[in-house]
């Protein structure tokens, strides 16, 4: 039996750059991909970056689509809002150049009756885009429920029809074909270990299968992707609401600036690891600092957006800051964010630098901050960010057995691993890179998971990974 499928799933809860190596795999020009296959719904996007830099977002159109010879399906666990996908085909057309997308029959279409029931209903953080209304009334037979028609060169296909021109690709054995995950595992409705804080199905490269028409028999590699920090989606909503998005399990919950200054020294940012140590167990020292420069503070804190103000306070808006409410971790975050509200990425730490030139801290930090924080590609809301926690991603990698892990954002490990390519041992050409670190982490990983890490991503533009173990990524 021929075993040519690829399959890419998100090992965390998503955004781990799933279509950077979903581009990486078919613009190889050593693999031959005849086909991709996507089961999307608009509450997730995708993002490929070429070679040049050009950005490219995806929702229900298989990335893959990159590959001008790839023949693309759209499966029937997707859901197409008919706006939003016309919005994504006229955009992506130049790709397309006159394609044929196979849309499967049963693919349902968001309407804004479903937007609008799961606003009132869902209380546990959401992207309110009517997924999970839309598998509601599909599960229930609604008779209100219409299907894809078709758009252009995105026709519908026949179940038999789309199995048969998506199987005379699996059938052929000079072909590889892709199946594109979406979202991640540590969502999943079942196996996350998070409800209510889920998405609306099951996420898993066995639900891929499933949810594509093909046997477990026919999978040749399962790549999971995960990200040195997982993340989570904003509390704050389009719509200037708070809703507690959920944590992510044992992870301990992150300030972009941890992540920042742990970036820039090579450390793993947790508390009792210096230099972040110094950052919390010292704060103490910088109050007569606070005391000092409050009107400069409080000036920062006054200018942020509201949504910003709200992030920061756990959904308050807080009318006046005091010493007693600002410590060197909130203080941090303010000047990142007022910085941020400018569109200014990097910037000198007014409070890391001050305190350094007191001599209270940890003396010879750079305090050149670049602002690596992240905005979801959907509600572009600031992406919440957190330790590992390394059971969930041990269940994840139980549930899934994949072949290989794929890290990216590697670079938020240690900030000289920025765009670097090639292999892992020519790391060591890199003195400034803290090797003793990224070894612990990456033997952490796998150790714990009993799965190599095939390779790390160290930007997001294609091609801007290090191989560290032989797989499809080329």
């Amino acid at each position: 039996m021929i075993k040519n499928v690829i399959s890419v799933i998100d090992g965390e809860a998503g955004s781990c750059g799933k279509a950077k190596v979903v581009g990486e795999i078919a613009t190889d020009k050593t693999i031959n991909l005849g086909a991709a296959v996507t089961n999307c719904m608009p509450n997730a996007g995708h993002t490929y970056v070429d070679e040049n830099g050009n950005v490219y977002l995806f929702r229900n159109i298989p990335v893959s689509c990159v590959n001008p010879n790839t023949e693309l399906f759209i499966g029937p666990g997707s859901a197409i809002d008919m706006e939003t996908f016309i919005e994504e085909y006229e955009r992506l057309e130049p790709l397309l150049n006159g394609r044929k997308i196979y849309v499967h029959e049963m693919v349902p279409l968001i309407e804004k009756r479903h937007k609008i029931y799961e606003r009132k209903h869902i209380k546990s953080g959401s992207t309110f885009k009517g997924c999970g209304a839309v598998s509601v009334e599909k599960i229930m037979r609604d008779k209100n429920l219409k299907f894809f028609k078709t758009y252009k060169n995105a026709v519908v296909c026949s179940n038999k029809e789309w199995l048969e021109k998506l199987h005379a690709h699996i059938n052929n054995q000079n072909e590889r074909v892709l199946l594109e995950g979406s979202q991640g595992c540590s969502l999943s409705i079942n196996f996350s270990g998070n409800y209510p804080h889920v998405t609306s199905r099951n996420v898993s490269a066995s639900q891929l299968l499933a949810d594509s028409g093909i046997s477990p028999f026919r999978v040749g590699e399962i790549i999971m992707v995960i990200r040195a920090f997982p993340i989570r989606i904003s509390n704050v909503t389009n719509d200037g609401r708070y809703i507690n998005t959920g944590q992510y399990g044992s992870g301990r919950e992150l300030t972009w600036s941890e992540v920042n200054l742990g970036a820039l020294n090579g450390v793993y940012p947790y508390r009792g690891n210096c230099p972040i140590e110094a950052y919390y167990e010292l704060a103490y020292h910088a109050k007569p600092i606070f005391e000092q420069n409050m009107e400069y503070i409080l000036y920062m804190y006054k200018s942020l957006p509201k949504d910003y103000k709200m992030q920061l306070c756990g959904g308050k808006i807080l009318k006046s800051l005091t010493p007693d409410r600002v410590n060197l971790e909130n203080a941090t975050e303010i000047e990142r964010l007022y910085w941020k509200s400018l569109n200014v990425r990097e910037y000198t730490s007014f409070v890391i630098a001050h305190i350094n030139n007191n001599g209270r801290v940890f003396d010879g930090t750079n305090y050149n901050i670049r602002d690596l924080s992240e905005l979801t590609s959907v509600t572009r809301k600031e992406r919440k960010i957190y330790t590992n926690d390394i059971d969930k991603l041990k269940c994840n990698v139980i549930a899934n057995e994949p072949t290989g892990i794929y890290l990216n954002f590697a670079q938020y490990l240690d900030i000289h691993l920025e765009n670097k390519v090639g292999e892992y041992s020519d790391l060591v050409n890199y003195p400034e890179i803290n090797m003793d670190n990224l070894n612990r982490f990456i033997e952490w990983i796998e150790s714990e998971c009993g799965v190599p890490i095939v390779a790390l991503g160290t930007g997001a533009r294609n091609g801007q990974r290090i191989r560290r173990r032989e797989s499809v990524i080329g």
